[in-house]
């Protein structure tokens, strides 16, 4: 009886000692599984500033973020208030804010979401041109940015509304894509008392 009581309690104790493992096994395999899924950020950063240079040392871009967040999943950034100077060759920079934007892995392009704000000076530093839009893409690298909502372009005398809009921001070259409409302000009513 002495030898049945020790084998039985052998037998729970290799029982248990296997359960255990098994849990543990298949936990730290369920961990595994949802951290490849997860999207959680692996870093932050508030009031975040970057400066992209080109090969001649003169600036590129620079980016501010009131607030950053890394995605070690798809590589991606998330920024809260995102405000990106375009530098461009003998010409002021764009200057484009959003409420919110993601950059992509190869830090290539920039997703703005919300209200995207465009805006140029001219040499003397007033304002020249303003852009109005609902979500917009910016490809850095090619100066280039595009929406397929609504947009709103005011300048000093005209304001134009379309439907899609791409922006070439080296070239200076604005193509509005459906139900463009322009409304120019007249000399005279720019003279009224």
């Amino acid at each position: 009886m002495f030898t049945g009581r020790w084998q039985l309690a052998l037998i729970l104790v290799i029982i248990a000692g296997f359960t255990y493992w098994a849990l543990d096994k298949l936990t730290e395999d369920d961990l595994t599984e949802l951290s490849k899924l997860a999207h959680y950020p692996d870093y932050y950063m508030e009031n975040f500033t970057t400066l992209t240079m080109n090969q001649d040392g003169t600036p590129k871009n620079r980016l501010y973020a009131a607030y950053m967040a890394h995605y070690p999943d798809d590589n991606t950034s998330e920024l809260h208030e995102p405000i990106l100077k375009i530098f461009r060759a003998e010409k002021q920079p764009i200057n484009v804010r959003s409420d919110k934007g993601w950059v992509t892995s190869n830090n290539d392009v920039i997703l703005l979401d919300g209200n995207v704000y465009l805006h140029q000076n001219d040499d003397d530093g007033s304002l020249k041109l303003e852009l109005l839009a609902e979500d917009a893409r910016v490809l850095v690298d090619q100066k280039y940015a595009e929406t397929d909502n609504a947009t709103t372009l005011i300048s000093k005398k005209s304001t134009t509304t379309s439907i899609g809009m791409r922006a070439y921001l080296q070239e200076q070259r604005l193509e509005f894509l459906s139900n463009v409409k322009t409304t120019i302000e007249s000399s005279e009513s720019s003279k009224a008392p």
